[in-house]
């Protein structure tokens, strides 16, 4: 175990190297800079333009900016966001509990949604509900999670008025409600974009449960529990399912980059300000500093999401998987 948390921290700090390293070359191919918009028109001063660009380093060779910011990164800085008007730890610090919040819920949600979905497809093999489910996790699959939010924006927000369409919140003096109810607010607003997420997980980890369930269903052991007089719903829950979801968990370290990659269209959509928000505006005003560390920092999340599924998948594998 300890061998194996060792090696992936290696290997997360050498992907997040190699991603900082490719972004940071790839921003620089990007036409114009943070001040390009604002300071570009033709009643500003050549001065000013070139004032602000030598402050923040802009008129510096890439090599030396990126030496610059890298010796910066390990400092624990992560630079000034000139959209901002703020350090971009300070943006970061604000953004990313929205995004984990989303996500995090998202990842609960879809992931007993799917293990459940999956248990009931074993429990009902080769029969309609099987079909059904199985049909309804496919179009899961492959329906673009930006048109879920949309479908979901249109019918469960405007039309049904079940929920709100935008937002963290309520407008007015939400500082002033009780306690309970400005959870309640903020979950109502959570609701959309976060069921949005969960059935892309939830549709994924059914699909992938079902299988390996299917693949124990045979084995000696399951067949021992029958014969002991235990019931079908006793044996998918007690012993399959616990020597089945050891893959499926390793499988959520892999979901994780994606889900991140689809809440920044989600929280764009449903004006979630999280981190996925503040990266779309950031790579629309060219805020290079802020957009190096969003990207970073979901690497880092990914990284570690991986690391963390791998070791509990490693934990709660059947004895027999780690027998000689």
């Amino acid at each position: 175990m300890t061998r194996l948390v060792v090696t992936r921290a290696l290997h997360a700090a050498a992907v997040c190297a190699v991603v900082a390293t490719s972004v940071f070359v790839l921003l620089q191919f990007a036409p114009g800079d943070p001040f390009a918009t604002s300071l570009d028109g033709a009643d500003i001063p050549p001065g000013v333009r070139a004032e602000w660009r030598a402050r923040y380093g802009f008129d510096r060779p890439p090599t030396e900016r990126f030496v610059r910011w890298a010796g910066a990164l390990a400092r624990g800085e992560l630079g000034y966001s000139a959209s901002r008007h703020q350090t971009v730890a300070a943006v970061v610090s604000d953004a990313v509990p929205r995004t984990l919040l989303l996500v995090g819920v998202a990842l609960v949600i879809g992931f007993a949604a799917g293990v459940g979905i999956a248990v009931l497809q074993a429990r009902h093999h080769r029969r309609w509900p099987d079909r059904v489910l199985g049909a309804l996790t496919l179009g899961g699959v492959a329906v673009p999670e930006f048109l879920l939010a949309l479908l979901a924006m249109t019918w469960l927000g405007v039309r049904w008025r079940l929920f709100p369409v935008a937002g963290i919140g309520s407008l007015g003096d939400t500082a002033a409600w009780p306690l309970w109810e400005q959870v309640a607010d903020l979950v109502w607003h959570l609701a959309l974009p976060a069921i949005v997420l969960a059935i892309a997980v939830a549709s994924r980890v059914a699909r992938h449960q079902r299988a390996a369930l299917l693949g124990v269903l045979d084995e000696d052991f399951i067949r021992t529990a029958r014969a002991k007089g235990l019931g079908e719903w006793d044996v998918l829950w007690r012993h399959a399912l616990p020597n089945a979801i050891g893959p499926v968990i390793a499988l959520l370290g892999l979901a994780l980059p994606s889900l991140v990659g689809g809440a920044v269209l989600i929280e764009r959509i449903f004006g979630w300000p999280g981190m996925g928000l503040t990266l779309f505006d950031a790579l629309l005003a060219r805020d290079y500093p802020l957009v190096l560390a969003a990207v970073l920092l979901a690497t880092v999340l990914a990284v570690l999401a991986r690391t963390l599924t791998d070791v509990i998948a490693e934990l709660v594998a059947p004895r027999r998987t780690r027998e000689p």
